[in-house]
């Protein structure tokens, strides 16, 4: 009998919830993981200089992985304001613990016809 009463409660303490890996969490940006985020976006603008962000949410699915999307507003290479384009991408720590370092890698950007919803969703961004 005692074999049975330790092994169910092996059993149900087993059964604790369990998030999935892959299951994004909100996560709220530091300030040195919005700049990299920005400076990362910024290199693929036709006038970098001129860039306005938006919108920049961000959700976990493990450590050190952040997903990020937003919306940049610069001008393109005719001089005139986009008027707001998605963007989304993939911040990772890069540092030692104890250390700010981060890489911000651009995955994709829209258009300003572009659903920002859908983008995010498609990125692992809940919104």
């Amino acid at each position: 009998m005692r074999k049975i009463v330790i092994a169910g409660v092996l059993l149900l303490s087993s059964c604790a919830a369990v998030t999935p890996r892959d299951q994004p969490i909100p996560y709220t940006l530091s300030e040195g993981e919005t700049a990299a985020v920005q400076d990362g976006t910024r290199k693929f603008l036709k006038d970098p200089t001129t860039a306005t962000f938006a919108s920049i949410t961000a959700t976990q699915t493990q450590p050190g992985v952040v997903s990020v999307c937003g919306v940049v507003n610069s001008k393109n290479k005719a001089g005139a304001f986009t008027g707001g384009e998605p963007f989304a991408g993939v911040l990772r720590n890069t540092s030692p613990a104890g250390r700010a370092g981060f890489s911000f890698t651009l995955t994709a950007q829209g258009n300003a016809k572009t659903n920002f919803n859908d983008l995010c969703r498609q990125n692992g961004v809940i919104i």
